[in-house]
């Protein structure tokens, strides 16, 4: 039996936010109409519509106008970031087709005339992977489905499916879609955390990408102190290269990155510093490097190590630490992500392995666990959380990097090399 598609509530009522948003623009329901193409009383219904469903006023009737709320503000600003994905799904979605295969469509329009029906269809039938599928998740008929897919290509003038007897997939127009039309739903999750809080009730579900090394230093005290405070959030954990967590956090797969942030300006991304760490090798209390004078990195390339896989930053460290000093990295049978077995076969196996310096000072295991005393220059990371810099981040994403700034700050009096 297919699952049920999770669509936010207000995602049903689209054409309200696109009225939410012109009349805050143009502070009236006349010039909103006017903007917008529709008749001055439907802008009336939609917004009377709005705040019932909400039960809280958005906007402040005067004889001059109107103005928005607080809340209604807030919502506003979200809907124009909503409105500014959709279109730019639009926009990506045409710059993905091959020219042959369009048909002239206004990407600017695209938000405005599209319906919360065929943005549902989109979503159910990439997880599905057949309109039978997608029908039976979103509790319609096939048919249904087949008429808000065709509705969706008509509005861009693309094709946006391949259809096969094996069901149907999103060709790269599709693909570059549905990623905003995700980013999209993420705001309209994002208003309804407002509607929330707004009456006192924080809650939402946050997913969080980690990276190896550094993360254990303050992620789960800040995800303790979350769920402590706000037990209405839910937090799920996932792990994955950088590259992979970053493809997710920019279509709203993921809400936040933790670990080493990366150096440069990208537009994309919005991140927070939380303190610095570098680098060490780490071996168990007894190994033969840690008894040798004027230890080299010449000496530790001979040792077995376990190594960071391929591609990863620490990898990377790991390698130019070993290449300034023309020597070839340590390279053996096991590499390993995860932080906790890397260090499991430093402890049984005697292996050697990079780790964080904070991290190993932590988890020195009874004193069993040993930093080599070599350094390794160059390995100074900033570690903190990347989000994405569109828009503004959701209540509970908000609570989220706060408790994250409170779990990083170190106790007074520990003289650990990271900072706040």
């Amino acid at each position: 039996m297919a699952e049920p598609v999770a669509m936010p509530w207000l995602a049903e009522r689209i054409r309200s936010l696109r009225s939410l948003r012109a009349v805050a623009r143009h502070g009236s329901t006349a010039r909103a109409a006017e903007a917008i193409h529709v008749s001055q009383p439907a802008v009336v219904r939609s917004i009377g519509a709005l705040e019932k469903a909400c039960g809280l006023a958005l906007f402040v009737r005067t004889a001059r106008g109107m103005v928005p709320t607080p809340l209604g503000e807030r919502l506003a600003r979200r809907a124009e970031t909503l409105m500014l994905h959709l279109a730019c799904g639009a926009s990506e979605a045409l710059a993905a087709a091959p020219l042959t295969a369009r048909t002239p469509a206004s990407p600017a329009r695209f938000p405005d005339i599209v319906s919360a029906g065929s943005l549902r269809a989109l979503v159910a039938i990439a997880a599905g992977g057949s309109e039978a599928a997608a029908a039976a998740a979103l509790a319609v008929t096939q048919p249904a489905v087949h008429a808000a897919l065709q509705a969706l290509e008509q509005a861009l003038g693309v094709r946006l499916f391949y259809r096969m007897a094996a069901g149907t997939r999103l060709t790269p127009a599709g693909e570059a879609l549905l990623r905003c039309v995700k980013l999209a739903l993420a705001e309209i999750r994002a208003m309804e955390g407002d509607l929330a809080a707004w009456r006192g009730n924080i809650r939402g579900r946050l997913v969080v990408g980690v990276l190896p090394l550094s993360v254990s230093l303050f992620l789960p005290r800040a995800v303790e102190a979350l769920v402590r405070d706000h037990p209405d959030i839910e937090i799920e954990i996932v792990d994955g290269t950088y590259e992979s967590l970053l493809r997710q956090l920019l279509s709203a797969d993921v809400d936040a990155i933790a670990g080493a942030l990366r150096d440069g300006a990208d537009p994309d991304l919005r991140q927070l510093h939380l303190f610095d760490d570098d680098l060490v090798v780490v071996a168990r209390a007894g190994h033969p490097c840690l008894q040798r004078r004027g230890l080299s990195l010449g000496d530790l390339a001979r040792c077995d190590w376990v190594t960071p896989l391929p591609g990863t930053s620490a990898d990377r460290a790991l390698q130019q630490v070993f290449h300034a000093q023309g020597l070839d990295a340590p390279r053996g049978p096991l590499r390993a992500s995860s932080p906790a077995l890397t260090l499991a076969l430093v402890m049984q196996a005697g292996r050697l392995a990079i780790a964080s310096r904070a991290q190993a000072m932590s988890e020195s295991q009874g004193g069993q666990l040993c930093i080599v005393p070599l350094d390794l220059p160059t390995t100074m990371r900033r570690i903190g959380v990347a989000t994405r810099a569109v828009g503004e981040p959701s209540q509970d994403l908000q609570l989220f990097l706060q408790a994250c700034q409170g779990a990083a700050r170190p106790p007074a009096g520990d003289a650990r090399r990271h900072r706040g």
